[in-house]
């Protein structure tokens, strides 16, 4: 179903609660109910965008074409990229931040994501990444505090790196 939904990062989420009693998102309790499923994202910070919008759409009648819900033929990824793992990033002070990077950027473990000033414009931490990877998520809002989110990297997995799908059929 997620290569046949056609996006092109796909997070295989290993450390979830493997107890039907213990589970906490509808995903994970169908997965460990015997039923398929997954979870798909598009967007940035609550905005509405009308690609984002088409690519949700598209991977929704993509799956059911795959799932032979609907007639035609599903439009797989044509190549994925697998991540194993995200890690976060969290401020080490109060401050303003100001990102260098973009969501879909490669990073080096050590390459600086931004910078965080006091509030009267002085640098006061230049965050870093601590893994190789692609940034997932930003935070939006300039304004932190110690311990908030800055930055969602995820791994790519060397395990996965040459899987591609052949053709995208559902059984």
């Amino acid at each position: 179903m997620v290569l046949a939904f056609g996006l092109d990062h796909i997070y295989i989420w290993r450390d979830r609660p493997t107890d039907p009693t213990a589970t906490r998102y509808l995903d994970n309790t169908a997965s460990m109910r015997g039923k398929p499923s997954i979870v798909v994202e598009a967007g940035y910070a609550g905005t509405v965008e009308a690609d984002d919008v088409a690519l949700l759409v598209n991977g929704t009648l993509s799956t059911m074409r795959a799932l032979k819900m609907l007639p035609g033929e599903p439009h797989p990824v044509e190549n994925p990229v697998w991540l194993e793992k995200v890690v976060d990033v969290s401020s080490d002070v109060d401050g303003i931040f100001y990102p260098l990077v973009k969501r879909g950027t490669y990073v080096e473990a050590g390459m600086k994501l931004g910078y965080v000033t006091d509030f009267f414009g002085k640098t006061i931490s230049e965050p870093r990444a601590p893994n190789a990877g692609v940034i997932l998520h930003l935070d939006a809002v300039p304004s932190l505090k110690k311990g908030d989110n800055i930055a969602d990297i995820g791994i790519v997995s060397q395990r996965m790196a040459n899987i591609r799908p052949v053709r995208c059929q559902l059984v």
